[in-house]
């Protein structure tokens, strides 16, 4: 949990600069602080107390809303702003916005630059930008929503949906975590001409497909296959997958701002001109039936409330079996350094001790970014109108990782909530193969690590009843843990292994 106390709502940042075009000179930053948040001390070192802002000031900076609840400080605002305004300019592209969310609870967000260069139109985090790749993550969603419910299996191949092909054999999983061997692109000139082909266009190029590595031998990013993905939905449900992604998940979670065409009010695409400093309009590329792996636009909110369901917030829509399958690890993407791999849909990379989760986007005028830690239920999003030049992953795992988090074992405050009478007589030291392993209690849950390595094996679990727990984040996850008694006393036995308060 984010150790904080009042929101912060960031304007409109830009930092004039020449793009070929006349600068709109823009008011210095300001922070607005909700005003019921006023009489709450805010917690832990360095944080500040602000005065709120008066009804004109706020209104001066075009406020952008807030959300009710504990969030984070007024100076973790003020310096994500600062950061994005830098990075922006450092980087000349032409607009940036970020916003961070725990669960579905705004920390703070800032856009600086232009939207539009040449109208001067500044940047603010309504403003929809393509997300290219992010789209991914709604349509593996929606394969395993399909698969919860028995229409596909994850093992099931593509000549079940579409026969004929030269990958029949590929499965639903690999396609997934592009592991599945097929080639990156479709074979056809949707990157010269901009237009990609309908779904009878798609499916008669299948036959120059090619598969450049065998199935399930190595990790290897392929377009191709989401739009294999695409193509199945439609088989399984007789419409186009795009229908099927707004019903599933874009309607039931609110996602008006999400869409399969630019609104009128998106931000302008630009190419930044390596040689004279200025910036050049990008052509707006239409997928079509390949447009399940990058077609939608959205906005950062819209972006924080997906990511929030990612991590679990919307249950009733994305069940926590789907989320977990999406989390799994399935491929190693640097077989060297074991640090990025691949779920179902998401990338998952190792930071330090974390694990963090999510998705880049690329398209012709456009970067994006979204990054999750499930842990601590933290969401960043970052959206650039520029084709290359700036490293928004990097840059939102940055911001991500700044974020104070609290101990998971101890409540807001820092006090233990109560140990029930079994896990009491547990807590401690247990020896089981020649390991120690500590047992705790904190934050309303019983959680166990190894005395040789807290870090890499700590465990959560979730009580059955009964005496009987269940490992549910960490190591021998799934696998269960009794305490009883006999006429020795208590005893633990953890996925069978028994468990002694001496060494053996």
């Amino acid at each position: 949990m984010v150790q904080s106390s009042i929101l912060v709502l960031m304007c409109g940042i830009v930092t004039p600069q020449m793009w070929n075009c006349s600068a709109l000179a823009m008011p210095a930053p300001r922070v607005a602080v909700n005003p019921a948040s006023r009489a709450k001390p805010l917690v832990g070192s360095g944080w500040l107390w602000t005065n709120w802002l008066s009804t004109a000031e706020i209104a001066s900076c075009g406020m952008l809303g807030w959300t009710e609840g504990d969030v984070v400080s007024v100076e973790f605002g003020e310096g994500l702003a600062a950061r994005v305004a830098a990075v922006r300019h450092d980087a000349r592209v032409p607009s940036m916005t970020v916003a961070v969310a725990e669960a579905d609870t705004l920390l703070g967000q800032a856009s600086a630059g232009y939207a539009d260069v040449e109208n001067s139109i500044a940047a603010t985090p309504e403003v929809p930008y393509r997300i290219g790749s992010i789209t991914k993550t709604f349509t593996a969603a929606t394969v395993l929503i399909l698969a919860e419910e028995g229409a596909v299996r994850l093992v099931d191949t593509v000549d079940r949906f579409i026969p004929g092909t030269p990958f029949g054999d590929v499965t639903i999983a690999s396609l997934l975590s592009h592991s599945s061997g097929l080639q990156r692109e479709a074979p056809l000139d949707m990157w010269e001409t901009m237009q990609g082909p309908n779904s009878a266009g798609l499916r008669s190029a299948f036959v120059d497909v090619e598969l450049i590595a065998r199935l399930g031998e190595r990790w290897h990013y392929s377009n191709l296959g989401y739009a294999v993905l695409g193509q199945i939905i439609e088989t399984v449900t007789a419409q186009p997958f795009e229908s099927v992604i707004e019903h599933r998940l874009l309607t039931p979670l609110k996602l008006g701002r999400t869409t399969w065409s630019a609104p009128s009010d998106a931000a302008v695409g630009y190419r930044l001109d390596p040689h004279g400093g200025g910036v050049h309009r990008e052509p707006v590329m239409d997928q079509g039936a390949i447009g399940a792996g990058g077609q939608l636009w959205s906005t950062a909110g819209d972006l924080l409330v997906w990511g929030a369901a990612l991590l679990g917030a919307n249950s009733n829509v994305l069940s926590h079996s789907v989320i977990d399958q999406m989390h799994t690890l399935q491929v190693m993407v640097d077989p060297h350094e074991w640090t990025r791999g691949w779920g179902l849909g998401l990338i998952l990379e190792r930071c330090d001790e974390r694990i963090l989760a999510g998705h880049t986007g690329s398209m012709p005028g456009f970067q994006s970014a979204l990054q999750l830690d499930r842990v601590n239920q933290l969401v960043v999003v970052a959206l650039a109108n520029a084709t290359r030049g700036v490293d928004l992953c990097g840059f939102a795992t940055s911001v991500l990782l700044d974020i104070p988090v609290e101990d998971p074992m101890l409540l807001d405050g820092g006090y233990p909530l109560p140990c029930p009478p079994e896990v009491q007589a547990i807590l401690g030291s247990w020896w089981s193969e020649s390991d120690e392993t500590i047992f705790g209690w904190g934050g309303n849950a019983l959680h166990a690590h190894l005395a040789s390595d807290p870090g890499r094996t700590s465990t959560t679990f979730v009580a059955l009843g009964n005496g009987r727990y269940r490992a549910d984040i960490g190591r021998l996850r799934g696998e269960v843990l009794v305490i009883s008694e006999s006429a020795q006393g208590v005893e633990v036995h953890w996925a069978t292994y028994p468990f002694t308060r001496v060494p053996r």
